[in-house]
């Protein structure tokens, strides 16, 4: 008996060891890295007064998988669904929670070239346009789906809906088009769908909305990607002032740093393995470990870096889309109503580099840097599938006022009378290609205080880009 016991203390005391280890393990993992091994260690340490999420696929998919616009095309006539429209939400949860999870695991009826494109999107079609063509394993995450031996598309670029495309009521003719080819399907719609008939029925509803055209079939004026804009002199758009300004918990004082503020909102959970180096006279704070470095600026710019060298392969885009998205989830808290928007992938040998743009109520949200500088994207993020290499984020935090203003967005107006008044070397161009002609707002990282704006024209060409005011309607 009394081996026995003997063995059963033996046994705890192994026990208490093991576990006593891979906290330790977990700890010294969390101190240099963006992460812990184990989501169990992870929730025990993950505690530093401030509110973590839940860094999973679901909101993953929440935040980022949405659409950069909803058109509905009869010929050569477009209409918008905006965010604030209660159409909007209803065709976006349709296609993303019941078309996708059939179309990924779907081969599809038949690959169109490239170049069927234009006769399509020309047809009468509900388009769903994203900022990026969503890489296809990103997709599979998002769906929590293996993509198995076949994956029938590289991506998601926009997915279009033909309703009159066939006859049956309880199939709808669905393409996906990743920027290479067209993919077509038929669905069986089930009961948890749509009706076929509503999808029919939103060029009918979409006739009190200011009708679109292409930039290209109204000008002279080119461009590789579908830019459209309203030729609709009755009908304006309306828009919320925004309140732009650097997140007081950040703000560079010995004050933020003394009472580890700062320390608290980017370092997080680390913050305790790092040290502070802050003199008031230079214009930033770093903070650093063995492998890690922070360095956050007086303007709200926050730098980081992975020190050691990265030999690392680039490896699944999925899982650095993840760590991406987790660094950034992490201290969205920073950044107010604000949404964040996945705009531009590049893959390189050892990291891609994934550009973010921040958008209110739909509607970008660009900062400049000033003197006649391209547009930055606010969040730039390197990362490989082993964790974050580099990270440049303009951090602010955003308000949008209640009251909302009637602006005027027809195109002859903004040609005839604002343009050739301010930028008529934009007229004079023969060759000039487009790169965006929408509406957006615009805040400049020399703005450190409080300020208000309002939406303005953001026109980019390859050489430059041009910000004019919306006039309020009327005007």
């Amino acid at each position: 008996m009394r081996n026995k016991k003997r063995e059963v203390l033996k046994t705890q005391i192994l026990i208490i060891l093991l576990i006593t280890s891979v906290v330790q393990i977990g700890i010294h993992w969390n101190m240099q890295t963006q992460g812990l091994p184990f989501p169990l260690i992870s929730q025990i340490f993950n505690s530093n007064g401030i509110k973590n999420q839940k860094m999973d696929v679901d909101l993953f998919k929440e935040q980022y998988f949405r659409p950069e616009r909803i058109i509905i095309s009869v010929s050569t006539t477009h209409f918008r669904l905006y965010e604030s429209d209660t159409q909007y939400d209803k065709v976006w949860h349709d296609i993303r929670d019941n078309y996708i999870p059939e179309l990924i695991k779907k081969k599809p009826d038949k690959i169109l070239p490239k170049d069927q494109w234009e006769a399509i999107t020309g047809s009468r079609c509900v388009r769903v346009d994203f900022d990026i063509n969503w890489p296809s394993s990103i997709v599979y995450l998002l769906e929590k789906t293996r993509p198995g031996e076949n994956k029938y598309f590289d991506g998601i670029k926009t997915i279009i809906i033909m309703p009159k495309a066939d006859v049956n009521e309880t199939i709808n003719t669905v393409y996906i088009y990743d920027e290479n080819q067209l993919y077509q399907y038929s669905i069986d719609i089930s009961k948890d769908f749509l009706p076929k008939k509503y999808y029919s029925d939103l060029e009918k509803i979409s006739q009190d909305k200011p009708g679109l055209k292409l930039l290209s079939t109204v000008s002279n004026f080119t461009s590789d990607k579908d830019i459209f804009v309203s030729l609709d002199k009755n009908k304006g758009r309306e828009f919320s002032a925004v309140d732009v300004q650097i997140p007081e918990s950040i703000i560079l004082t010995r004050y933020n740093i003394e009472n580890d503020i700062i320390q608290e909102n980017i370092l997080l959970n680390q913050k305790e393995s790092f040290a502070a180096n802050y003199l008031p006279e230079i214009d930033y704070a770093m903070f650093t470990d063995t492998e890690n470095l922070y360095r956050l600026y007086d303007n709200g710019v926050l730098e980081y870096k992975y020190i050691p060298a990265n030999n690392s392969a680039a490896g699944d885009i999925s899982v650095a889309f993840k760590h991406a998205a987790t660094f950034i989830e992490q201290r969205r808290h920073l950044i107010g109503s604000a949404e964040i928007s996945l705009t531009e992938i590049n893959n390189h040998d050892n990291y891609y580099e994934m550009k973010f743009t921040y958008k209110t109520e739909g509607v970008p949200i660009y900062y400049s840097t000033g003197n006649e500088e391209p547009i930055s994207h606010p969040i730039i993020i390197k990362a490989n599938d082993k964790r974050i290499i580099e990270c440049k984020w303009a951090i602010r935090f955003f308000g949008v006022s209640k009251r909302k203003q009637q602006y005027n967005v027809h195109f002859a107006d903004l040609l005839n009378n604002q343009i050739v008044s301010t930028y008529p070397e934009i007229l004079k161009s023969k060759d000039i290609s487009f790169q965006r002609f929408e509406p957006g707002y615009i805040f400049y990282l020399s703005d450190i205080n409080d300020s208000m704006i309002s939406p303005a024209w953001v026109i980019s060409t390859e050489e430059r880009d041009y910000f004019i005011p919306l006039l309020e309607k009327g005007g």
